[in-house]
């Protein structure tokens, strides 16, 4: 008999089984086609959002205006185990229903994530020809070519695709066992950082370095995602604020070794599990209809324009701030830039990327965010709303 979890949120419920055979059920026995959104997924990957554009605004001020670390750049590499493994873990977790079915179904998840990845690595690369944006010598067209067959600005788009079809082939050739994967992709996360420097001259300035070692640590908490619906819901289901509480201080405990010692091939893949872990109990909690909830959830419905445009207002920012001459100004004092400038900007940065994802997805442009039909076939009818509804989820379908 098949061990059923039930999860409970604040919007509804939804149950989750355990994969078997290489499959995964998600309880839905009425027969409909509807895919149910819990809140958590949407609030989870709205933070991971939030986390993801501080991160980026930190870094432009650690790179170009601040030279030691500043507050929001350590916050941000404490946040590091828990921001990209969380990501991942959704995607995959989302990926369940779709790995079911042939592999020509599913083109909007490989080559329409691909053409996505093109498009706009494309798009941002060729700032570099522009001369007021680059003081850099011209760059090479071969390396951008290259950049476009390898991870870089938005590796989180290429990889998508990649841990797909790697997924869907290791349920086909493991069956019943393909959960014994997670092993050797565990030993693969962690080790991943030896891989950079043997990667980092196959591009050069000023192109982005190859992400490759970022793609080799994260499939691990993709196919985690695709296998672990019930073990998450089991650990939301099982809250305690003792356990929150002692996670939460082993995870602090754990990095602080990790970073004092550079331990970080021994521990950062333990720390990821770690920080999924603390997620799980702490997402349960939340009111999902405060307004910080559905704030979170509104951002998380919509990442994919939040992803590609916010490494663009950033790159457009960092050129102003040149152009202006307001970079002595920031670096007259460096240290209190680095902590007021990236959670002043990062709220303003979101909303303009949600506004110009509106805006592209009802302009005659569409194909801007959305791969065309030729590539990736006729797209399906939406859901019921009030079919969603009933089955307890705020939103109907899935946001890529």
């Amino acid at each position: 008999m098949v061990r059923k979890f039930r999860l409970r949120n604040r919007c509804g419920y939804a149950t989750m089984t355990p994969i078997r055979g290489g499959r995964v059920s998600t309880g839905d026995n009425s027969g409909s086609a509807v895919k149910e959104r819990l809140s958590w997924i949407d609030f989870s990957k709205g933070l991971c959002m939030v986390l993801v554009v501080l991160y980026h605004l930190s870094l432009w001020m650690e790179t170009e205006v601040h030279s030691g670390p500043g507050l929001w750049w350590v916050i941000s590499d404490a946040l590091n185990p828990l921001r990209m493994p969380l990501f991942f873990f959704i995607s995959g977790y989302l990926s369940v229903s779709a790995l079911r079915r042939p592999l020509g179904s599913s083109r909007s998840r490989t080559l329409g994530l691909y053409y996505v990845y093109v498009l706009w690595t494309a798009l941002f690369l060729l700032r570099r020809w522009l001369p007021f944006l680059s003081a850099d010598a011209e760059p090479e067209v071969g390396q951008l070519l290259l950049s476009l067959v390898l991870p870089t600005s938005f590796w989180y788009l290429y990889a998508l695709p990649v841990f797909f079809l790697a997924t869907k082939f290791l349920l086909r050739m493991l069956g019943n066992r393909s959960a014994y994967a997670l092993i050797p992709l565990a030993v693969m996360s962690a080790l991943s950082p030896l891989v950079q420097p043997y990667t980092q001259g196959l591009l050069t300035e000023p192109f982005d370095a190859a992400k490759i070692p970022s793609v080799l640590a994260n499939f691990l908490w993709f196919y985690l995602g695709v296998h672990g619906a019930a073990l998450w819901a089991s650990f939301s289901r099982r809250r305690s604020y003792g356990v929150l509480g002692l996670s939460a201080a082993l995870y602090v405990a754990i990095y602080a070794v990790m970073t004092a010692f550079r331990l970080e091939l021994l521990l950062e893949t333990v720390l990821s599990g770690l920080a999924l872990f603390v997620t799980a109990q702490l997402v349960s909690r939340i009111n999902m209809d405060s307004r910080a909830g559905r704030g979170l959830r509104r951002i998380g419905s919509q990442t994919l324009p939040v992803y590609i445009f916010h490494i663009v207002l950033i790159s457009a920012l960092s050129a102003v701030v040149k152009l202006t001459g307001l970079m002595p100004l920031l670096q007259s004092s460096p240290g209190m830039a680095a902590a007021v400038v990236p959670p002043l900007l990062a709220l303003p940065v979101i909303l303009l990327c949600l506004s110009a994802g509106s805006l592209i997805k009802r302009s005659p442009f569409p194909w801007l965010l959305d791969a065309p039909s030729f590539l990736v076939g006729a797209r399906k009818p939406k859901e019921d709303d009030s079919r969603a509804k009933a089955a307890g989820s705020p939103n109907a379908g899935l946001n890529r």
